[in-house]
């Protein structure tokens, strides 16, 4: 049988991700705005913590569940869970319906993660991989992309609205994904052809070995999962906090909108760029570079909610990925056996995780005692603890190797995945 092509093949599944992403995407961008309408803004960090926290437990159940039952299937019951917990809000935008749409559309996401991932893992080739990949991130950023750009217009709407415009983009990811094809086999995770992949196959024994190979590759593989565990609390706190200035109608939401949309775009284009270097680059300036960068630009994104918002945005992604990419690099260069790829990757994926759970809960907090502007700044402070960690561990190390040679780094979301 003739294997399908990455992307006329498999664009219904394409557009499945483009469309979950409009809909649950956006539902995450408004939970904040909306929660404010009922709640003190610090318990609806607490609210978005417990429901992140929830989802990491259940993230190795629900890989089971994926494994029994199908990739494509669960992932339909996910998207199910998730469209009923957008309809909701016809009932109005409630105590009761604001926390049913928060767990019943985690429980989308939930599937969506994994399920994605596996479902690639299981249709692609190994020459395919990366095209599978590339495809992936590039039309999750366009949905992102798209629902923030209407995130002004409905950050303020009626729960009816809501329920309408959110249903219609994930009633029209199930027609989408109804008509992909079929997943063509299990996932075997010795065989993996792109073991850096987190896939919920490889974190079953994370919690038993993390600690020898996070040993077994420090400092790259220490300051990685410091950097993501950072990061992953920064962009929770501008996530949550950027929707809120947006509902307030103080500021221009499209550019702030537009902000937000850069935030993730870019990582795609820079990375793009920084994986195609094809001579020998010393890393580890570089490293410094991105996280310098990255920092300052967290510390100065809340300084302007106009156009410079966006530039800040911009390098902040930037620094990001200057920093991350190499780092990921450096890791793969001193892993000599490459035996525990998928538990390396489970155990970066879950200090992600762990930092986007954290992120809401000191936006709720902060938002309330200092204001936006300082939220924003002061969660950019573990950035900068990542700086001062990676200058003072690495000053004697020489790190040389050119970022041609290794397999592309699996694209880290700037957004709720």
């Amino acid at each position: 049988m003739r294997r399908l092509t990455a992307l006329k093949g498999y664009i219904s599944f394409w557009l499945y991700i483009m469309f979950f992403k409009i809909g649950a995407g956006l539902q995450y961008t408004l939970l904040a705005p909306l929660g404010a309408r009922i709640l003190p803004v610090w318990v609806v960090g607490g609210v978005l913590f417990m429901s992140t926290m929830l989802q990491v437990i259940l993230d190795i159940p629900a890989g089971k569940l994926l494994d029994k039952y199908g990739y494509k299937r669960m992932l339909l019951l996910g998207t199910s869970g998730a469209l009923i917990g957008v309809l909701v809000f016809f009932y109005g935008i409630t105590l009761q319906t604001f926390v049913l749409s928060v767990f019943l559309v985690d429980f989308g996401w939930l599937f969506w993660t994994p399920g994605t991932n596996a479902y690639i893992l299981s249709n692609a080739s190994k020459t395919q991989s990366i095209k599978f990949m590339a495809y992936r991130d590039v039309f999750g950023a366009f949905g992102i992309v798209i629902g923030v750009v209407l995130l002004p217009f409905v950050v303020n709407a009626a729960g009816g609205v809501l329920a309408v415009l959110l249903g219609g983009a994930l009633v029209a990811s199930m027609i989408v994904l109804s008509i992909a094809p079929r997943e063509r086999k299990q996932i075997n995770a010795e065989k993996n052809p792109n073991p850096h992949l987190n896939t919920h196959v490889q974190r079953a024994y994370l919690f038993a070995n993390a600690s020898k190979a996070i040993k077994r590759l420090t400092p790259a593989s220490t300051l990685l999962l410091l950097l993501d565990f950072s990061s992953g609390i920064f962009y929770g706190v501008v996530w949550f906090v950027i929707p809120l200035i947006i509902a307030s109608a103080l500021y221009n939401g499209v550019l702030l909108s537009a902000g937000l949309a850069a935030i993730d775009f870019t990582t795609i284009i820079v990375g793009s760029y920084l994986s195609r270097l094809t001579k020998s680059n010393t890393l580890k300036g570089l490293i410094f570079a991105g996280l310098v960068l990255f920092s300052a630009s967290g510390f100065l994104l809340g300084t302007s909610f106009g156009a410079v918002f966006i530039l800040f945005a911009i390098l902040s992604s930037t620094g990001d990925e200057m920093a991350s990419l190499p780092l990921w690099v450096w890791l793969h260069q001193l892993d000599k056996k490459h035996n525990q790829d998928g538990l390396i990757s489970g155990i970066l994926e879950l200090g992600s995780e762990l930092g986007w759970a954290l992120g809401p809960l000191t936006a709720g907090i902060l938002y309330t005692i200092v204001g936006p502007s300082w939220a924003i700044a002061l969660g950019a402070i573990p950035v900068a603890v990542v700086l001062c960690i990676y200058y003072f561990s690495v000053r004697k190390h020489v790190i040389k190797m050119s970022l041609f040679i290794v397999p592309p780094r699996p694209h880290r979301a700037r957004h709720k995945s």
